[in-house]
C-alpha cells in the first residue's frame, strides 16, 4: 500500500546574526546594546554595519537597527540602556509613559545607580534603586507610579501631584498604601510634604489643577480654594460661596456658551457667585 504520510523536513539551521539582531530590536523598540550585538557578531562586523548605515549610534553602546527614526519609546529605552544597569525611566518621562502627564516635554529623565551621564539625558543618580520601585512596562524599565510620585515632588506642586494621582487612579494604577510605603523608604527627600498634601487633596475629592492657566490662577490666590472637586467647577470657596471658571477656547462655541449660561444660572440659584475668565 502506498504511504500517504507526509514527509516533514525540520530546518535546524542556526538563525543568522542579522535575524537574531532583528528579533532583539523588534522587542526593544528598535534599539540594541553593544553587548547584544557582540553576542552575535564581532566588533569589526559592528563597525562595518555602522559604516553601511545598518546600525545607527544613539548613545555610546546603544544603536538603532535599520534606521535612525526611533519612536518616543525607542528613545526612552535607548536612554535607559545608556545609563547602565539598574536604570529606569523616571520623573515626567515616566509620567508620560504611564499616560498621567499633562506637561509636554521632550526631556528624557532616567534614574540610575551608575555614573553614566549620556548627553541629552536628564540623569538622576542615586546610591540605591530599590527594585520594588521599578517595573518593566511595555518593554521599558520605568519607576512605578508610587516612586514616580515621590520623584515628582521635586518639580510639581501639591495640586499638580493631585492631578497625576487623579489620572493614575482613573487608569487603576494608583495605590495609596504603595505610595505611602515608598514615601516611608524615601528618607532624606526634602519635598515629601508636597505629596502628603496631594494625598490629602485627593482624599477630599480634588482632581488637582488641570492646566497651566489653573496653576497660575491658584498661585495668585491669598486664600486657597477647593480645586476641581466633585461639583465639577475649576475653583470654589465654600465659605464665600464663590466659583471661578477658567474657560478655554472651546467655551467660545455657541452650544458650549449656552450650556455654560444654563449651568451658571443653576449655580447662582443655589447661592453661588460665578465668575468666568478667558484663558
Amino acid at each position: 500500500m502506498p504511504n500517504n504520510r507526509q514527509q516533514v523536513t525540520v530546518d535546524r539551521r542556526t538563525p543568522s546574526p542579522d535575524a537574531e539582531i532583528a528579533t532583539i530590536a523588534a522587542r526593544q523598540h528598535g534599539v540594541v546594546t553593544i553587548a547584544q550585538l557582540l553576542a552575535s557578531c564581532s566588533d569589526a562586523t559592528v563597525r562595518r554595519r555602522v559604516r553601511a548605515g545598518r546600525l545607527h549610534r544613539v548613545y555610546r553602546g546603544v544603536y538603532a537597527v535599520g534606521h535612525a527614526g526611533l519612536s518616543r519609546e525607542g528613545m526612552w529605552l535607548a536612554a535607559v540602556f545608556a545609563c547602565g544597569e539598574n536604570a529606569a525611566l523616571s520623573h515626567l518621562a515616566a509620567a508620560a509613559h504611564w499616560q498621567v502627564s499633562r506637561w509636554p516635554s521632550t526631556l528624557t529623565s532616567v534614574v540610575t545607580v551608575s555614573k553614566h551621564a549620556p548627553a541629552g539625558v536628564d540623569v538622576h543618580r542615586v546610591a540605591r534603586l530599590d527594585q520594588r520601585d521599578v517595573i518593566v512596562w511595555k518593554g521599558i524599565p520605568v519607576t512605578n507610579v508610587a516612586r514616580m510620585l515621590v520623584d515628582l515632588t521635586d518639580t510639581l506642586t501639591p495640586h499638580q501631584l493631585a492631578y497625576v494621582i487623579h489620572e493614575a487612579e482613573f487608569k487603576r494604577i494608583f495605590s495609596e498604601p504603595a505610595t505611602r510605603g515608598t514615601m516611608a523608604r524615601a528618607k532624606g527627600r526634602r519635598n515629601l510634604h508636597r505629596l502628603a498634601r496631594a494625598l490629602e487633596l485627593h482624599a477630599a475629592g480634588s482632581a488637582g489643577t488641570r492646566s497651566a492657566k489653573e496653576d497660575a490662577f491658584l498661585e495668585a490666590q491669598d486664600v486657597e480654594p477647593l480645586v476641581n472637586v466633585k461639583i465639577e467647577v475649576d475653583f470654589h470657596w465654600p465659605e464665600k460661596h464663590r466659583i471661578v471658571e477658567i474657560d478655554g477656547h472651546g467655551h467660545g462655541r455657541e452650544a458650549t456658551r449656552r450650556d455654560d449660561k444654563q449651568r451658571d444660572e443653576r449655580l447662582k440659584g443655589a447661592g453661588w457667585s460665578v465668575e468666568r475668565r478667558a484663558s
